[in-house]
């Protein structure tokens, strides 16, 4: 239970701060003039001022803010307002929240690759794990057993078990094993699952160390398959395709929360996979995403001055429009898992 309600406060809390630590960052480097940089939402808890910046810790710990002067599309006479900034400055610092994002999985990814090393599948017919209230349990199977045969079929590698007990679902079949180098015979009754027939284990998964330069390579592979995966992803939604699937918070915190009770390892690569997602999300082309305002900054660039009020306004009410479209969809698919 308490990891139901703490892991996806940790998860969203993590990874909106990294998000806004990297606008923050970036705007102290660019010499923007940041009025506040908050943990939290809502009312405040305590704050100090270093400098010209407010750090605060407000109540609902849900990630954080900056205020950097200037964002608010006013008009400012500091040169140090975002507003005022070169265009190459304010671009910096809005994408610097979705890199922050991406750089925060990348780090998560090389260090647990580092610390668990490389898994290699390297198809023997051995018993990496038994599942719990399987046919492969109550048999009397175990973790480490080498499968000889399985009925009259002969098992040299884990991919001869498919066809071995292909429309074997539900009958008795005599498994040769090999324990400790002593043969043993069980008799097994597989399941009929989803249209497949199982016995309840998983394959040996064979762990190699890996050097630093090692997983920094298999870190940026895993960022870019995910990255590969949130566009396809999309793509599926756009097109209405029923593999398009999406989590609002709902679901997200559902997920935390399984994903938690498993151990901190899944939960930080949970994090990584997440917030690769929160980058991603955050530089498409969107009004009020931060890829919206990267496009409106371009054109303001190109355009010599600021873009119209009406047509921001315009931009502001479609970005509202989409998004809360998405939001919509989002919360829908939550709902719909539940009961499912």
């Amino acid at each position: 239970m308490i990891h139901t309600i703490v892991a996806p406060i940790i998860v969203f809390a993590v990874i909106v701060l990294v998000h806004e630590f990297g606008h923050f960052i970036m705007a102290k480097l660019t010499g923007m003039k940041v009025e506040e940089f908050a943990i939290g939402f809502g009312p405040k808890i305590c704050s100090v001022r270093y400098g010209e910046t407010l750090y605060s810790l407000r109540i609902l710990p849900l990630g954080g803010f900056n205020r950097i002067m200037g964002m608010d599309n006013q008009e400012y006479t500091d040169k140090r307002a975002f507003v005022n900034r070169p265009v190459w400055q304010k671009l910096l610092v809005v994408s610097a929240g979705a890199a922050f994002n991406i750089l925060l999985a990348f780090a998560i990814f090389t260090g647990v690759i580092w610390h668990e090393g490389k898994a290699v599948f390297p198809d023997y017919p051995v018993i990496g794990e038994v599942i719990s209230d399987t046919p492969a349990e109550r048999a009397g199977l175990e973790a480490g057993d080498r499968i000889l045969y399985i009925g009259k079929s002969k098992i040299d590698k884990w991919t001869d078990i498919h066809g071995a007990l292909a429309n074997a679902g539900n009958t008795v079949l005599e498994v040769q094993i090999s324990r400790a180098g002593v043969r043993h015979t069980v008799t097994v009754i597989p399941a009929n699952r989803d249209g497949r027939t199982i016995l309840g284990i998983t394959a040996y998964v064979q762990v190699t160390p890996v050097s630093f330069t090692e997983s920094l390579h298999m870190a940026a592979d895993r960022c870019v398959a995910v990255i590969v995966g949130v566009g396809k992803g999309l793509m599926y939604i756009i097109s209405g395709s029923p593999q398009g699937e999406v989590a609002g918070p709902i679901g997200i915190a559902r997920i935390a929360g399984n994903v938690a009770d498993t151990g901190i390892l899944p939960l930080l690569l949970f994090i990584a996979i997440l917030s690769l997602n929160l980058g991603v999300m955050n530089l498409l082309p969107i009004p009020l995403l931060d890829g919206g305002v990267i496009v409106l900054t371009v054109l303001e660039g190109l355009y010599g001055r600021k873009l119209p009020e009406k047509t921001l306004f315009y931009i502001q009410m479609a970005g509202i429009f989409i998004l809360g479209g998405f939001f919509i969809y989002a919360m829908a698919s939550d709902i719909t898992a539940l009961f499912r």
